[in-house]
């Protein structure tokens, strides 16, 4: 097994540009942070709600405040300012609002409302009923515990509570000023109402007048079938259309009797070459019998100058002759009659559209004569609600007015909470909670990379695997599901991922001694690694180069090369158990130039298939006959025939899924090989996603691809 041990002292850069010791680089940490943020994600999230919740589940005491503002009469924006009296501040006006809401009524509603007696917190035991002794209790309590005070001499009144908690502080708060501004509303209701109730007769009658006349309106549209604006315009336009297919219909009917007309006179005039009929009506078969007409014709003048009227070849002649010209007069009669069936069928087509058109007509013209009747109701109706209107907003006036004569409030801010701990505070409590669980999101991506590092760089490989890196092969995500990519890189062979399979087969002529290049073994440690792709577009990689080059599919459980090409007769038992010769089994690829045989065909032990003896036969053969053999092998851990087949190639490849299959995983499938004798050439990371290693690079140079993006103008 080649073993290549890079030895760098702490402190020092290793060959690969990654630090032996110590903090890895800033980019290279970066790039660790995107590809575990999910976990970090999911650490972060979890502290963040546990810190969170221990922190509002802790006893606190709270004070929420409410800012209400109170207007006094010529405050109020809603009454013109013309119309207002100059009145000197109401001092008195907003001192009685605040006795309002320090009311032991107001308590009460607000205890209602909350059901603040079901709360052992004013008082009560857990889920008591409403009695007038709870009543008392708990609203006692609201007015023991609520701070309601004037802020000097303006109109703006704090409304403060406290409880233990800042949900109870901020809902007890809200409350005593909603149930002060329901109260001021319900008095403000009131006073509308029976504003309202004096005009009711009035407003009345005129909206019955209203509804009359609308009624009215309706009744003789619906009578006269009357079209709106938007169907008059589709009816208009229905009969442009209309005139339109007419005048087509007329000219289609006038074109079709002509060519009755035209078939008539060809079929009265022996002068019509048959084959001009054929093509202006719509048949060969005139041309061909007058052809044969012209032939059996000829033939017969030919007879009759040789021999006599009664002789039998010339008697056979004539009925021949006969027998076409009656088919020339059935096939023209045919013609005729299709071309009169057509012409019918088109008049009758022009008489249902002309019928269509006068029917349109018709009711458009209607829809006018009933519109000017429709005109004088319109404006009596119109006229009716217009009175109606005026009259409505006239009152609705005078009721506003009339509520305006008590005394609003607004709500300048919602409940607050002003004091308690620092705890208390829910900023403090979620930025401590978000500072925490950052930290835990830290500490969960250092433990887990520290528990399982995955392989993302060449660093990681030599330190790791302690193998030289072959290739770096790009993800192709779905297209490898999708399409062949073994035969589309020779149709797009200046994409990048046909530019790192040609880095690959360089990196095997030119660094594998002579002689190790000749049996090509591609493993991996776990299934999933895309060891089958790199296999196949490695074959077909070799094969666009000159080379001869067989592909064997030597993973019995999960043949997924045979998706690649055509699903042979045969298969590899076949071969090892001598029952069908080498060269029937193998198969020939023409669109990738590859000779593939696919493993078994049929059930077969796998200790037999790939038996020491058996198989080395089958391999040397192989190997006398083609420049390159690659073999796709079965993953190397759980699988014993893996380790078989490489120990019998000349070179193994070694595939990584980048950033996905873990150090200890690979590490253990490189023990593996190197119990087994292989000779492991490299090590391939394959599947890397192209824009995250250019954009963190993991610290070494496999992050080529981004500096050459233009050159690769082709996708695959």
């Amino acid at each position: 097994m080649n073993e290549l041990i890079l030895q760098t002292p702490d402190g020092a850069l290793d060959h690969w540009g990654r630090p032996g010791s110590g903090l890895p680089p800033l980019r290279y940490a970066v790039g660790v942070l995107h590809s575990r943020w999910r976990l970090a994600a999911i650490v972060a999230a979890l502290v963040f709600a546990a810190v969170a919740g221990l922190a509002m589940l802790m006893p606190h005491n709270y004070y929420a405040q409410v800012l209400l503002i109170i207007h006094s009469i010529d405050d109020n924006p809603a009454e013109p300012a013309n119309e207002q009296a100059a009145l000197p501040p109401d001092t008195s006006a907003i001192d009685t609002e605040v006795e309002v809401l320090r009311s032991p009524a107001l308590a009460e509603a607000v205890v209602r409302n909350l059901k603040l007696y079901k709360d052992p917190e004013f008082g009560s035991a857990p889920g008591s009923a409403l009695t007038d002794a709870t009543m008392r209790t708990a609203a006692a309590a609201v007015e023991a515990r609520s701070s309601i005070r004037r802020i000097g001499l303006t109109y703006a009144v704090q409304v403060g509570f406290s409880a233990r908690s800042m949900d109870m502080a901020k809902r007890v708060a809200n409350g005593l000023v909603q149930a002060y501004l329901a109260r001021k509303l319900q008095e403000k209701l009131t006073a509308v109402t029976q504003a309202n109730h004096d005009l009711n007769a009035t407003l009345g009658n005129l909206r019955q007048q209203a509804l009359d006349a609308e009624a009215r309106v309706e009744r003789y549209k619906a009578q006269n079938n009357l079209l709106g604006s938007d169907a008059t315009a589709s009816t208009e336009t229905e009969l442009a259309t209309l005139d339109q297919q007419v005048s087509e219909a007329r000219a289609d009917a006038a074109s079709k009797q002509a060519r009755v007309a035209a078939a008539l006179a060809a079929a009265q005039s022996n002068s019509v070459d048959g084959t001009e009929f054929g093509t202006n009506f719509g048949s060969n078969t005139i041309g061909v019998l007058r052809q044969k007409e012209a032939d059996v014709s000829a033939s017969l003048s030919q007879l009759e100058t040789e021999f006599r009227s009664d002789y039998p070849p010339v008697k056979k002649t004539e009925a021949e002759l006969q027998n076409i010209r009656a088919e020339i007069q059935a096939e023209t009669h045919r013609i005729v009659s299709s071309l009169r069936a057509d012409a019918r069928a088109a008049r009758e087509k022009e008489d249902s559209l002309v019928a269509s058109r006068a029917s349109t007509q018709q009711r458009l013209a209607a829809n006018t004569r009933a519109r000017v009747g429709l005109l004088t109701l319109q404006q009596a109706a119109d006229t009716t609600q217009k009175i109606y209107q005026t009259y409505l907003t006239r009152a609705s006036k005078v009721a506003v007015a009339r509520s305006l004569q008590r005394v609003d409030a607004t709500v300048e801010s919602k409940a607050i909470v002003t004091g308690g701990s620092i705890l208390a505070n829910p900023r403090v409590v979620y930025g401590l909670a978000l500072v925490l669980a950052l930290l835990a999101g830290l500490g969960a991506i250092l433990i887990s990379e520290s528990w399982s590092r995955k392989i993302r760089s060449g660093s990681d490989v030599a330190r790791d695997m302690r193998l030289p890196l072959a290739g770096v092969l790009p993800d192709i995500g779905a297209l490898s599901r999708a399409i062949d990519p073994a035969s589309n890189i020779a149709n797009q062979s200046m994409t990048a991922f046909a530019e790192s399979l040609r880095s690959l087969r360089a990196f095997l002529v030119l660094s594998v001694p002579a002689g190790r290049s000749k049996i090509i073994a591609v493993t991996s440690a776990v299934p999933g690694e895309g060891k089958t792709l790199v296999s196949a577009c490695l074959a077909r990689t070799l094969a666009s180069a000159g080379s001869n080059v067989a592909l064997l599919d030597c993973d019995p459980r999960n043949a997924s090369a045979s998706k690649f090409f055509e699903k042979p007769e045969f298969g590899l038992a076949d071969v090892v158990n001598r029952s069908v010769p080498l060269e029937r089994a193998l198969i020939f690829d023409s669109k990738s130039g590859v000779w593939f045989l696919r493993s078994s065909t049929t059930d077969c032990k796998l200790g037999e298939q790939f038996g020491i003896d058996r198989i080395d036969g089958v391999l040397r053969a192989l190997s006398e006959r083609f420049d390159h053999v690659i073999i796709d092998t079965s993953p190397l851990l759980g699988f014993a025939d893996a380790r078989i087949l490489a120990s019998k190639a000349d070179s193994v490849l070694f595939v990584v899924r980048w950033n996905d299959t873990s150090a200890p995983t690979v590490h253990a499938a490189t023990e593996i090989l190197r119990v087994s004798g292989a000779h492991v050439a490299g090590a391939v990371l394959n599947k890397v996603d192209v824009k995250q290693q250019a954009r963190f690079g993991f610290a070494d140079g496999s992050d080529y691809y981004h500096h050459y993006g233009s050159a690769y103008a082709q996708t695959l």
